[in-house]
């Protein structure tokens, strides 16, 4: 396919120019581009239809058919699509209504999050993107820069940040309720990864899976296998390397958002990150158990904090041992987990047998007691008379707010959203920081991270960044 065309930078037009952002401003509905039409956008289009939606996006047509069945059974839904137009390519879609767009969503596998943009952004076109927000460290820093160079708001989709309880954690940790922190220990019941790379077959009918692939390295299409009912697309990308990020880029940007959000570990970078354990069971898929930890310096009155990560299968079973269910979940439950001896610890300390945390979530171990928060809307205090103040307090001050909504309301003020590149960077290149570790057999070696590069091993910069396919190149 070629190359559609696009100036390095293209800032300020009509698109989106002084003109335009007055018109918002005084109530002008928002023209949204819908990128990546599958699972994740259905979950939040409701929210996104508060605006006029004048385009949609996806390689597969049927992603975009079923998304307009959905629409046209939401009260207002057909209203706010009406004229819109379809593309396989959200390339042709810029360069055709680029000046008629002001704000997209990408919900596309993660190679593509950073290219479209940073195509938006060049736009002077707003930004919400799904987790995490690059596949890389370089495509982060430079979606960071851009932003700030054009203007742009963003969001990246973590939706639990913008959650009643997640304020109520952010507050709790501000005032050192649980005492001083050391360690936070994150995990997830995810286990996306594959023992075997399925045989190539033939794309879904009418689809562009050149499209599809876009800028990473050529794959073949493979769909759903054995009792397996998903495919490369929609989800196996997630396992992946060069498409995906594994379990900790499906579901890192969430779990560790409290961490960084209440205990400001977006302000310096740390200063080293090492992989504890990576088991593989298939080349150039990502690891289906994983441990890794970062060291974060002392900041202000707050001590350093050692973060960890677990995630995948418990020790003593190999992939190919568990049934794994549709979306990457490890049949069984969570006896099935890699969990942290930390969490198990603290249930038993407290008497949890019958109440035991979330599959999900993160363990903040302080002097005098624990947080658990469990990605997006429960947060548990330890002992629980520690958060018996301040939750009863926080009844009366702190109101939910919607994290699409969040983003319109920074777009017409003219603001930073609540999870925009500012604050989800930093925490982007720590989760992928840990991807790092995991690769050319660095597994036990601790990387020392400057926040621009390894200085203890060059051969590992080489993951830092990607390489791209002809037409489909991310410049600058």
């Amino acid at each position: 396919m070629a190359a559609m065309g696009v100036p390095l930078f293209h800032i300020g037009c009509a698109g989106f120019g002084q003109g335009r952002r007055r018109q918002i401003a005084q109530g002008a509905k928002i023209r949204v581009g819908l990128i990546g039409c599958g699972h994740r956008m259905s979950e939040i289009i409701q929210l996104v239809l508060a605006e006029k939606v004048v385009a949609m996006v996806d390689p597969d047509p049927a992603c975009i058919a079923k998304l307009r069945e959905k629409i046209a059974k939401i009260p207002g839904g057909s209203e706010a699509v009406a004229g819109s137009v379809n593309f396989s390519d959200y390339r042709e879609m810029f360069d055709k209504m680029g000046d008629s767009v002001d704000a997209v969503f990408i919900c596309t596998p993660n190679h593509h999050h950073a290219l479209a943009a940073v195509w938006a952004m060049r736009r002077g076109i707003h930004v919400y993107v799904e987790k995490p927000m690059a596949l890389n460290v370089a495509e982060a820093k430079y979606m960071q820069r851009l932003a700030k160079e054009t203007g742009v708001t963003t969001q990246v989709g973590n939706f639990g940040h913008s959650t009643r309880a997640m304020a109520l954690c952010v507050k709790a940790l501000k005032e050192k309720v649980i005492g001083d922190i050391e360690d936070v220990w994150c995990y997830d019941d995810r286990c996306n990864a594959l023992d075997h790379r399925p045989p190539a077959s033939e794309p879904p009918k009418g689809m562009n899976w050149d499209a599809w692939v876009g800028p990473a390295p050529w794959v073949d299409y493979y769909g759903p296998e054995g009792k397996r009912k998903v495919g490369l697309h929609p989800h196996d990308f997630h396992c992946w390397q060069g498409l995906g990020n594994g379990s900790i880029g499906n579901m890192g940007t969430h779990i560790m958002d409290a961490p960084f959000y209440g205990l400001d570990l977006g302000v310096t970078p740390p200063t080293s990150v090492i992989a504890h354990v990576a088991d593989f069971a298939c080349e150039g898929s990502w690891s289906y158990r994983t441990r890794l930890e970062w060291k974060f310096p002392a900041l202000g009155d707050r001590g350093p904090i050692n973060l960890h990560w677990f995630d995948g299968l418990r020790e003593g079973l190999k992939f190919g041992d568990v049934n794994m269910s549709d979306w990457g979940y490890a049949e069984g439950g969570r006896k099935m987990q890699y969990l942290p001896e930390a969490l198990l610890k603290c249930e038993r300390d407290y008497h949890l047998e019958k109440i035991p945390f979330a599959s999900n979530g993160s363990l903040f171990v302080g002097t005098k007691g624990c947080i658990w928060f469990g990605h997006h809307t429960m947060v548990r205090f330890l002992p629980k008379h520690l958060g018996k103040d301040i939750v009863k307090k926080a009844a009366w001050t702190m109101q939910s707010l919607e994290h699409v909504t969040e983003f319109y309301n920074a777009v017409r003020e003219g603001r930073e959203a609540n999870t925009g590149f500012t604050f989800s960077t930093p925490l982007a290149e720590s989760l992928l920081l840990g991807n790092v570790a995991t690769l050319g057999g660095r597994v036990g070696k601790t990387l020392m991270w400057n926040g621009e590069r390894i200085t203890n091993d060059e051969g590992a910069n080489q993951y830092l960044a990607s390489t791209y396919r002809p037409g489909w190149e991310l410049k600058g």
